[in-house]
């Protein structure tokens, strides 16, 4: 066995985090998590470390580590409330020039958030430079703080001349049908059903995907009471809000489209591509929560009225926070978050037996929605709320038996992997060695991943990184990106070149200013720098014997097996 493998033999473990005492309730989020623990029995864990607390808050809310710099000072503080003070200066300040401006880059939260929405939009190849057009919307949209809900209405309500220049329109085009090959013709019936799948999806949390094909009775049952009441028919009537809309090529054979309200109906007799043929069925246009007719009036057009009706809907709200819940805790109120079953929402009309109210904290979910609601839709007021509560700070350690029914009462924190963004920038953070990425049709460069618009900006000129990437989850955005472990990242992680590079000493990475300064502080600098954390007494003696047997391999083995640390990738 080489010493490098045996040091990482003795260096696999879990983090060691300092406990913390038991978290005092700090606002209406915890006092809903904890009360339930109290009544129910249920233990939890303790308050979060420093480090510990420090190292998710980042890597949640920017994708980034937190440098070893930032580390000492935040652990050295002594005031009260220096969590909801770190946590403030994470979010960007608001720009004080118009919309109208280029995107600059001032941070990585906006790279974070434009990252999670571009994944959870598909911006992808389908809409080729209108990736860069849409990409800047979000960006902009987010660091101008625009409310959520009216930033939904601009993707569903836009029409413009060409999706190229035209940012928000992609969202439309994004899901037109084609009716054969090439881009030169659209099948408009089955275009009006995909956005009518998808925004319902998305902004509602409700899948029709299910009953799109067959009626919901007979074959859902088992699934979803709500979903086994729904026909084919309420969702061409869904669809219906979406008949004018008008998806072309601008030049007939490349994915450059136009978007306005030029069409003639829903023909319920036009030939589906991708669905079973449709039947006979009355299709004005009816919101699907609450049977809202279209009600035409003088300057707004069906998709304004639809988007209207999405965004002012009680259930708008409640899947979009549960959403965000999702993503910052680890699993949503209602898990999965675009699985809600409208007929198990209400403890005060609960379902008949065996079935039970679906959200694990119903009345919490409606106080996130209404507070989301209260206060303009604001994303940056809900990302804080959920972190600065004790039930986002929980530590991820649980000291006792844990049993798998605390999973739903977020008894501790959950773990979860790194995202394949996340995993390589701090993977190049960790090491000071960055990439010099050009960004595929645009006039800039850039170092970090998450900063790139889709990972074809840099597939051609860095295949082995988008084949990492691949590895670690990072898809072509047809599909949701994977946070699954496998073998082969953990073998991309102990033998991929461009791991092993960075682990060794280069001219300007951390490892030669390192060798510059003497062993322990070297030792302390590369835990601060992967894991977040100074190293314990034994975790130093180790690494310092290791440096003792010859000191540049020594540093390079070091780097290298935290990067194979489970600690590393794991944000816990």
């Amino acid at each position: 066995m080489t010493p490098r493998l045996a040091f990482a033999v003795v260096c696999a473990g879990s983090a060691i985090w300092a406990a913390g005492p038991r978290a005092p309730r700090r606002n209406f989020i915890d006092d809903h998590i904890f009360s339930k623990m109290e009544r129910d029995g249920i233990p939890a864990a303790p308050r979060s470390s420093d480090e510990e607390f420090l190292r998710r808050v980042t890597l949640d809310l920017t994708g980034r580590l937190p440098s070893p710099e930032t580390i000492r000072k935040f652990v050295a503080d002594p005031s009260p409330d220096k969590r909801d003070a770190y946590i403030e200066s994470l979010f960007p300040k608001l720009p004080t020039m118009g919309i109208g401006r280029r995107p600059t880059r001032v941070g990585p939260f906006l790279d974070r958030w434009t990252t999670f929405f571009g994944d959870l939009f598909r911006n992808n190849e389908q809409l080729r430079e209108g990736i860069n057009s849409f990409h800047d919307f979000i960006y902009k949209s987010l660091e101008l703080n625009v409310p959520y809900d009216e930033f939904v209405r601009d993707m569903i309500t836009a029409s413009g001349v060409s999706t190229w220049t035209n940012g928000p329109a992609n969202f439309v085009a994004r899901h037109r049908v084609m009716a054969g090959d090439g881009y030169s013709e659209m099948n408009h019936e089955d275009t009006a059903d995909e956005l009518a799948i998808w925004t319902t999806r998305l902004f509602l949390g409700v899948d029709m995907e299910c009953f799109s094909c067959h009626d919901g009775k007979g074959h859902l049952e088992k699934v979803s009471l709500w979903h086994s009441r729904q026909k084919r028919a309420d969702v061409w009537r869904q669809a219906a809000w979406f008949r004018k809309t008008y998806v072309a090529p601008v030049f007939g054979r490349i994915p450059e489209f136009r978007v306005n309200d030029t069409e003639k109906g829903y023909d319920l007799k036009t030939r589906s591509v991708t669905r079973l043929p449709r039947y006979a069925a009355d299709v004005t246009p009816t919101f699907i929560l609450d049977g809202a007719k279209y009600d035409e009036k003088p300057g707004e057009t069906e998709r304004e009225q639809y988007a209207r009706l999405l965004t002012s809907h009680p259930q708008f709200a409640r899947a979009t926070v549960n959403l965000f819940w999702a993503e910052l805790m680890g699993r949503g109120i209602v898990d999965p978050p675009f699985g809600f079953d409208m007929d198990r929402q209400d403890p005060a009309n609960p379902p008949p037996a065996p079935w039970t109210i679906q959200p694990s904290h119903p009345e919490l979910l409606n106080a996130l929605a209404d507070d989301f609601r209260k206060h303009g839709h604001d994303l940056r007021r809900l990302m804080r709320t959920i972190v600065q509560s004790n039930a986002y700070q929980l530590s991820g350690y649980f000291p006792g038996e844990w049993k798998p029914e605390y999973d739903a009462y977020f008894a501790r924190h959950h773990t979860r992997r790194m995202a394949a963004e996340e995993f390589w920038d701090a993977v190049q953070d960790a090491s000071g060695l960055w990439e010099d990425f050009k960004v595929k049709d645009l006039d800039r460069r850039f170092k970090y991943v998450m900063e790139a618009h889709f990972n074809q900006d840099f597939a051609g000129s860095h295949p082995q990184l988008w084949n990492l990437l691949q590895d670690w989850g990072q898809t072509d955005r047809e599909d949701p990106p994977s946070k699954r472990a496998s073998m082969v990242q953990a073998a991309s992680l102990l033998n991929h070149e461009l791991v092993l590079k960075r682990a060794k000493v280069t001219k300007g990475g951390r490892l030669e200013k390192l060798l510059a300064g003497d062993d322990a502080a070297l030792v302390e600098e590369l835990f601060l720098a992967t894991i977040s954390r100074k190293p314990t007494d034994d975790e130093r003696q180790k690494s310092l014997h290791l440096l003792a047997r010859g000191r540049e391999r020594g540093a390079e083995d070091l780097l290298w097996a935290l990067f194979n640390r489970l600690d590393f990738i794991l944000v816990q």
